[in-house]
């Protein structure tokens, strides 16, 4: 088969013809790129490519031509890309369709390769504009930690340079026992700020603690004012708190500092609540001060990054504490053993508590009965969790139960609470299907055995 028009470009091996009639069927072909002599049939059947512009092809006009580049067509078996060119023409006295193929596998190769160079180029170029923005953001808040923290130790600073002089020999136990549990409260949240000057982000801390011990922080750190007068009333049914012991003292002081800033006469009433339905503490602040003075009050906190939401209420001032960040541990009604029965805790078993909450017996031992009450159940709502393939709930509460092992010193399950909420975070199903039950089932054991022995 002579086709004259087209040598010139049928000279290379990677150039070759197909002759279809005008209805698309195979008449012949060049073999120069693929032998085609078994085919027979309409090409419009066998390459998807084509068929998907087979109106287009059809409608040609004699003489007239169409190009298509960079074609990956299915109907050749190597993986080649090719340009097409098509022309309708009249061979004596029939009209055919010429179809050209041209191979560019490999330039086209080239020409890929060379733009995935660029655009890792780009994406080296974004990167980097990203971490110059991280950094900024970095250096910024670092800046705006340092102005906050100014303020946030002012008055705590003034309230432990009284208390260390206060404490003395002099005190009976009760008055003493509560200024080193103040002091302890204070020292604390003076370390925790002090670590803040060279952190980058504010973390979040799960402590727990007594609503009274931060009550009298409180009023230990207003002692030596002579303008703010703190009255408290409880309206509070829990006496243990799981939360951010530090991030709840110092939205109370931030608040307390302003409103003394005000100079108000008379007494600043603070009322302690557990709103139920909101799944808040509710903190009430009545003073003197007109709405006018409160409206700056509520701007003067928030400009400053208050701890918690603050507003205007029946003219008093409400901060709102969601259960997010501070969590009541409800007490479960049970027959409490006698003195004989439980076991003594001692410094050598729980240092930790023992060192959190200032070397007071009572208080470790109210934390351990209020963790044993609810890690059992923090177990349980991960195994539901994770059965319903909620993963990001199941990193959350793997989260919030690694404190707990900490507080119970059960430091053989820090890890692998570590590994399960990594594992939830990557949703990495086959870690847990292997790793979550046993981890479940060893650590209720656990539990239980401690609550056999303390409670």
């Amino acid at each position: 088969m002579e086709y004259s028009q087209y040598k010139s470009e049928l000279v290379a091996n990677e150039t070759q013809l197909v002759v279809l009639d005008q209805d698309g069927s195979f008449i012949g072909s060049c073999d120069t790129l693929e032998k085609l002599s078994g085919f027979e049939g309409l090409i419009f059947k066998e390459s998807q490519f084509l068929n998907s512009k087979r109106e287009q092809i059809l409608a040609l006009q004699q003489g007239e031509i169409i190009n298509y580049f960079r074609v990956s067509d299915s109907f050749f078996k190597g993986a080649l890309i090719n340009d097409y060119r098509i022309e309708k023409v009249l061979v004596e006295g029939q009209l055919q369709l010429h179809w050209l193929i041209y191979d560019r596998t490999q330039m086209y190769e080239k020409m890929t390769e060379r733009e995935l160079d660029e655009k890792g180029v780009m994406k080296q170029n974004s990167d980097l504009r990203q971490l110059v923005r991280v950094l900024e953001k970095e250096k910024d808040t670092n800046q705006t930690v340092n102005s906050r923290l100014h303020h946030e130790i002012k008055t705590p600073i003034s309230g432990l340079k009284f208390l260390s002089k206060s404490s003395s020999e002099h005190l009976d136990p009760e008055t003493k026992k509560r200024h080193q549990l103040s002091m302890g409260i204070i020292t604390g949240y003076l370390e925790y700020a002090v670590n803040q000057l060279v952190a980058t982000e504010f973390k979040e801390t799960n402590i727990p603690f007594k609503i009274d011990q931060i009550i009298a922080a409180v009023e230990d750190t207003f002692l030596g004012e002579s303008d703010a007068h703190l009255v408290f009333e409880k309206e509070f049914e829990s006496s243990i708190v799981i939360g951010n012991k530090h991030k709840f003292y110092i939205g109370i002081v931030r608040l307390l500092s302003i409103i003394n800033d005000g100079q108000p006469d008379g007494r600043v009433r603070v009322t302690f609540a557990y709103d139920e339905p909101a799944r808040s503490i509710r903190l009430t602040f009545k003073s003197n001060h007109l709405p006018d003075a409160l409206q700056r009050i509520v701007r003067k906190y928030i400009g400053i990054n208050g701890a918690f939401d603050l507003k205007i209420e029946g003219g008093v001032l409400v901060m709102i504490c969601p259960i997010e960040e501070i969590k009541m541990l409800e007490p479960i009604p049970t027959k409490k053993k006698s003195n004989a029965e439980v076991k003594q805790i001692s410094r050598a078993q729980f240092p930790y508590l023992y060192q959190i909450t200032n070397q007071d017996d009572e208080m470790v031992r109210d934390i351990i009965e209020g963790v044993l009450d609810v890690v059992p159940f923090e177990l349980e709502k991960m195994m539901k969790q994770y059965q319903a393939r909620d993963y990001d709930a199941l990193a959350r509460t793997s989260h919030k139960v690694k404190p707990n092992f900490e507080n119970l010193e059960q430091k053989q399950f820090i890890s692998k609470i570590f590994e399960v909420e990594a594992a939830a975070i990557n949703k990495d199903v086959d870690f847990l299907q292997a790793h979550l039950e046993p981890f479940v089932t060893e650590a209720s054991a656990k539990i239980e055995e401690l609550k056999r022995i303390y409670t």
